[in-house]
């Protein structure tokens, strides 16, 4: 975990809570979180960040790492955090204008989606002020109610059969205030809320589209306009494209008849597909470039390059008709060698030198 994840505000409960108030905040969160019970698309990631401070709040030598580097962050003034990891972050900067902190959540686009633009939705989770305690976290009883903790006794049972004054209502075994049961005493209520998204064309990996005052705001935020939300692109690996820069590389397979007739042939392309001529008898490398058909800037600048590097496919087995067709055509090519393969005719010529030596 991070300095900035602070696992009591996580979980919703104060830094002295007791740690049977944490347990309870913890078993409510969870049971709301829990993909088998939540349809949200933002269910799993919030059940295992609940999950993961409930566990570093049970472990002390992690948590007190955790207090110190939180304590020392605090002092430098380095609240700050690097950008990037799934499920989001908050930057822990105030942004300015009385707002709450900046936030950071990774959006993966494939690379068309990237290349052309695309609309997307983002799933956020917002904490928001209890209504039912008015953000106090308790509740006021017309009537005093008895104590659960020690069933209206003011007494609990301690160590070798004897008893100790109950903490939880000092002794008099009876309660005129609660935690609320909204939210288990925090004050808050975690709420998730789904945002429509345009993603311009261009956007290359690790670049951050940001949205005006579209942060999730979080416990203490009271008063508070909401920060910046910066989306940070990660492009998804493609099965037929690798980006080098704005160029696109392909790697495209041509049966070797097609390489030696040349001809139109359909490629993919960013935008679905595209078609390619092949000159006849290619020479090596066998690499075709298509100006400003590869990854487009954000700017008024030439999009890069699409780069299709052709590899020969030769068939996997040779039938006596093709056996027969390629000796025509091998018979057909010895009748004008020395204009049509003058390799072969300089070989040919080197044989019959040593076939008949003077």
């Amino acid at each position: 975990m991070r300095t900035r994840d602070d696992p009591f505000a996580i979980l919703g409960v104060a830094s002295d809570a007791s740690p049977a108030e944490v347990k309870r905040a913890y078993r409510r969160l969870a049971m709301h979180w829990h993909p088998d019970r939540n349809p949200s698309a933002a269910a799993e990631a919030e059940f295992k960040r609940v999950h993961a401070a409930y566990e570093l709040y049970c472990d002390p030598q992690r948590l007190a790492e955790w207090q110190q580097a939180a304590s020392a962050a605090t002092d430098s003034g380095a609240a700050g955090g690097e950008p990037g990891e799934p499920g989001g972050e908050s930057s822990g900067k105030r942004s300015g204008n009385g707002a709450a902190a900046d936030f950071t959540e990774v959006m993966t686009l494939t690379l068309e989606e990237a290349a052309l633009g695309c609309s997307k939705t983002v799933d956020l989770v917002h904490s928001v002020r209890c209504a039912n305690c008015r953000a106090s976290g308790r509740v006021q009883h017309r009537n005093s109610i008895p104590c659960k903790r020690c069933n209206g006794c003011g007494r609990v049972g301690g160590g070798a059969g004897g008893t100790s004054v109950c903490t939880g209502c000092a002794g008099r075994g009876y309660l005129r205030e609660s935690d609320c049961p909204a939210c288990t005493g925090s004050g808050w209520l975690r709420q998730s809320r789904t945002l429509a998204v345009t993603v311009p064309p261009g956007l290359l990996d690790g670049e951050r589209l940001r949205l005006a005052r579209q942060a999730p705001l979080r416990p203490g935020d009271e008063g508070a306009t909401a920060g910046d939300l910066y989306l940070e692109i990660r492009l998804a690996r493609h099965p037929l494209f690798v980006l080098r820069g704005r160029d696109v590389h392909c790697r495209v397979p041509v049966s070797i008849y097609r390489l030696l007739c040349g001809g139109r042939i359909e490629v993919p392309s960013l935008s679905g597909t595209t078609t390619l001529e092949l000159s006849p008898y290619p020479q090596h490398p066998l690499e075709y470039r298509l100006r400003g058909q590869g990854f487009p800037h954000q700017r008024r600048r030439a999009a890069g390059d699409l780069v299709l590097q052709l590899e020969h496919i030769h068939p996997a087995s040779i039938g006596a008709a093709d056996v027969e067709l390629l000796e025509r055509l091998e018979g057909r090519l010895a009748s004008d060698l020395e204009q049509r393969a003058p390799q072969l005719a300089a070989w040919e010529q080197q044989l019959r030198a040593r076939r008949n030596p003077a």
